[in-house]
């Protein structure tokens, strides 16, 4: 298999508290899957394949001192940033949640703002040094978000998933139909368009194939808010889902098969993937993905075998998120 084009690949992880089936959080809070799951299950494998592995951190795990221990004993294996899930950082936060459905776009932009403000706070204070990668809960930034990391010190986000609009509960939507599926610095206009930010967009890794040659212009066209809308889209795209590069929706081969995808659209330049998934997906029990022991095995298989076959047949540098920006600005 050829080597000829080099590969960057981030595995980013979505880092909360214990949580169950539908996601609902385990109160009082708890962080087994830390504790446990990314000490034994998880970690190894990075350490394994020599993977930099990115550890975005909710507010709750930074404000639990044993997570921050397990996390500052990693050291230089690793890098930390940080997520939101808006339950658990004032203003306006509920540490009784027992879900976490809010997106930080459902709150007026100063709250968001300081939110966000009072996270990255939280994080310099505890670990001594600027966060510079960021993903939000949900994926669900706002027209604001991208403008208030900047202006905080980030340097990369990693909250677009191309080729999908997200709804939730409260009738809010973020829409990325449309948005490259390599990096890129985005428009303070639309963050779904290359503009002049200063901030680095790393989009998660997936793909619909039906629409990966579409131009993003037309697919920025596409809405998703009613069922009729729902309809069209599903017959127009004959029922073609998204490809995620994730051990916890694809397996082994499907990811292969994504990664060849990424090179072939290159069109020769090097490839930089985002991997994402949880790390309460990594302990039993503590997500609807490992809720038994053997789908949460089937998950740890995945990502272990993945590893392998990318280390062995690709030219790829394993590095933390924020690192990106350093290697795509080259």
């Amino acid at each position: 298999m050829s080597k000829s084009k080099k590969i960057y690949l981030s595995i980013t992880i979505d880092t909360e508290c214990d949580k169950g089936a539908k996601w609902k959080v385990k109160q009082p809070l708890s962080f087994i899957n830390i504790y446990n799951g990314v000490v034994k299950n998880l970690q190894p494998i990075f350490e394994k394949y020599n993977v930099k592995a990115t550890y975005l951190l909710s507010p709750e795990v930074i404000q639990d001192s044993k997570s921050v221990e397990i996390f500052k004993s990693f050291g230089n294996k690793v890098e930390l940033g940080t997520h939101l899930h808006s339950e658990f950082i004032e203003p306006e936060a509920n540490f009784n949640a027992d879900n976490t459905k809010h997106y930080q776009s459902d709150f007026k932009p100063d709250i968001e703002k300081e939110k966000l403000k009072n996270l990255t706070t939280l994080f310099s204070d505890t670990f001594g040094y600027q966060p510079l990668s960021f993903r939000a809960g949900r994926f669900g930034i706002s027209k604001y978000s991208l403008r208030f990391l900047e202006d905080l010190g980030y340097t990369v986000d990693s909250s677009v998933t191309p080729d999908l609009q997200w709804n939730n509960k409260n009738g809010n939507s973020v829409n990325f139909f449309g948005s490259p599926y390599q990096p890129y610095y985005p428009s303070y206009k639309d963050f779904r368009k290359e503009g002049d930010m200063r901030i680095l967009q790393v989009p998660v890794s997936l793909m619909n194939r039906t629409l990966s040659k579409v131009p993003l212009s037309i697919k920025r066209k596409i809405k998703l808010n009613t069922s009729y809308q729902h309809i069209l889209f599903n017959y127009t795209t004959r029922f073609s889902k998204p490809k995620w590069l994730r051990p916890t929706y694809s397996n082994v081969e499907e990811m292969k098969v994504l990664t060849q995808d990424f090179l072939k659209l290159s069109n020769g330049k090097n490839v930089f993937l985002c991997m994402m998934f949880h790390s309460n997906e990594f302990e039993l029990g503590m997500s609807p993905y490992s809720m038994k022991l053997e789908n949460m095995n089937k998950i740890i298989n995945r990502l272990d075998s993945y590893l392998e076959w990318l280390t062995k047949e690709m030219d790829v540098s394993l590095i933390g998120m924020s690192e990106i920006k350093k290697h795509y600005t080259s």
